[in-house]
This record gives C-alpha cells, sequence and structure tokens, in this order.
C-alpha cells in the first residue's frame, strides 16, 4: 500500500519513482547527475528532480569517488516514497552514509578482498568507537567488542539421538 501523500509520483504510464544517474559530461570526462525520474523515462531525458552529482576518479576502481554532492533531505523523502535504485547508487549512498552499505557480491569474497573487506569493518568500528568516546567525553576507551558467532557442526551422537 502507498501513502496518499506519495501517490503523485506513481504514475501508470511512467511507473514508481527510481533514483537513478544520468550521463552528462564529455568522452573522457564524464560525470553524473543523480537524479529522481520514473522508471519508464528516457536514461538521459525527463526526471522529476536533480539529487546531487557524482565524479568518479578516470581509469579507478568503482569505489573511488572523487566528489559526491547530494541533497541529503531530498534524497531521505525520495526514499521515504519508496523509490528504488540500482546497486551503484545504493553503494553511493551507503558511502555518504545515508542507508547501510549493500553486503559484498559472494564472488568477491572468494577472490581475496574478503580481508580488506574486514579491515575496513574494523575501521569503520574504530571510528565509531572513537565518536562515542568524544561525544560522551570519556578518557578510556571504551569496551565494546565486535560479537563473533559460534558455528559448531552437531556431534554424530547428538544427530542420531534427534533422528531416534
Amino acid at each position: 500500500m502507498v501513502r496518499r501523500m506519495f501517490l503523485p509520483f506513481y504514475s501508470k504510464d511512467r511507473g514508481p519513482p527510481r533514483i537513478r544517474m544520468q550521463v552528462m559530461g564529455t568522452k573522457g570526462r564524464r560525470f553524473y547527475k543523480i537524479v529522481a525520474a520514473n522508471q519508464r523515462d528516457p536514461r538521459d531525458g525527463k526526471h522529476m528532480e536533480v539529487l546531487g552529482s557524482y565524479v568518479p576518479i578516470p581509469g579507478s576502481s568503482a569505489s573511488s569517488v572523487a566528489e559526491l554532492r547530494l541533497r541529503f533531505s531530498r534524497v531521505k523523502f525520495w526514499l521515504a516514497a519508496n523509490a528504488s535504485m540500482s546497486l551503484s547508487i545504493s553503494r553511493l549512498l551507503g558511502s555518504a552514509g545515508l542507508i547501510p552499505l549493500p553486503p559484498p557480491l559472494f564472488g568477491w569474497r572468494c577472490r581475496g578482498r574478503y580481508h580488506e573487506l574486514l579491515q575496513q569493518q574494523q575501521q569503520q568500528h574504530l571510528l565509531r568507537e572513537s565518536e562515542l568516546r568524544n561525544f560522551f567525553k570519556l578518557p578510556s576507551p571504551i569496551s565494546t567488542q565486535l560479537v563473533e558467532r559460534e558455528t559448531e557442526k552437531p556431534k554424530k551422537e547428538d544427530v542420531r539421538k534427534i533422528v531416534r
């Protein structure tokens, strides 16, 4: 069910709203406008609202960002309006801190990048801990630990008891 205030954004002929990128600039110096548009509108055509811009570093990995400008209040509005988005937009909004970062692809974990992701998670944990320390003005480090799940295989004897 769609909230009544968001009904004007849902169109039968144009589809639901979507947060996506429009390609701008010249060849070799591309940048992207982050816009809210209806699903069936053309990629570089009509849009409802400009939400920001994104300039990637040319010739580098997809995770590097040269410049990301966002109108946070309007992005939050469109997220509240249940606007869908692509994986690249969700990564950008996650790096900006608006939404949680999407989980890494399974194949990337197998390629030796799992340890890099684990280091990033630990750095984020330390950063949060230091922010908490500064906010509450605590001199000593906060004793927080990441909880690790214990994954033990059930013993054969226990399995046999359950089966009988």
